[in-house]
């Protein structure tokens, strides 16, 4: 395996087996995103974009010994058609895909498995209510269910966030991420929603490293074996 290399679809057959037959490759992480509007000042890839980076650089700090496949991009965005738009799915069908990743991982070889959601329709007390079922297989199946702004403490939020206390929907929080991580899909111009106002590039990089930060930890749980709540 190439140093640093952790995406899935990067990697060739040979690579990939020979990795989860000699034990190096111990973890899988199935990043869900979503593609809807992020009022008229965030491209609406956010949601996907953000997830993939914060993934992608929690699983560098383990190196070699997590995966991570693509980016799930169209989810469950009905709540947004009627805002301007979305490309949605059903809540089922979205588990659906889900399930079907992480089995895959699993009947190649991969023992376990994470999934890290970077969208609030994704999460799982939205699952809980929409797509019983399918949640409740991943949970069969021993399979971790992240919200990625979940793992930081409201502590962090209150001293770190003006107005904010979550990843809210296109504002301080999210709107500060962009700034920091790929100011190009920030419509400066368009910001016409107050707590969006209060984003910072500053803000955006303690918000990256928090998330990171927290993810890592789950990741590093995950491969110590304990069990995750979800969120």
């Amino acid at each position: 395996m190439r140093p640093g290399n952790v995406h899935f679809g990067e990697l060739t057959r040979k690579e990939f087996n020979d990795a989860v037959a000699d034990g190096t490759i111990e973890a899988g992480i199935v990043p869900t995103g979503a593609t809807e509007q992020h009022q008229d000042h965030l491209a609406m890839i956010h949601d996907t974009a953000s997830v993939t980076e914060i993934v992608r650089r929690a699983a560098l700090r383990f190196w070699p010994r997590v995966v991570v496949t693509p980016t799930i991009p169209m989810t469950v965005s009905e709540h947004h058609m009627a805002r301007g738009g979305a490309l949605t799915v059903r809540a089922e069908v979205h588990m659906e895909t889900v399930h079907d990743v992480c089995d895959s991982l699993m009947r190649l070889g991969v023992g376990k498995v994470m999934v890290v959601n970077g969208h609030g329709g994704n999460k799982r007390k939205n699952m809980e209510t929409k797509a019983p079922e399918g949640l409740a297989r991943l949970d069969a199946m021993g399979v971790r269910y992240v919200t990625y702004w979940e793992t930081v403490s409201q502590e962090w939020y209150e001293a770190n966030l003006e107005l904010e206390r979550s990843a809210g929907h296109a504002g301080e929080f999210e709107t500060s991420f962009a700034l920091a991580r790929f100011p190009q899909r920030v419509r400066v111009g368009g910001v016409n929603y107050d707590n969006a106002k209060k984003a910072s590039l500053d803000k955006g990089k303690a918000i990256l490293q928090a998330v990171v930060d927290g993810v890592a930890g789950e990741v590093e749980a995950m491969l110590d074996g304990e069990k995750g709540a979800g969120s």
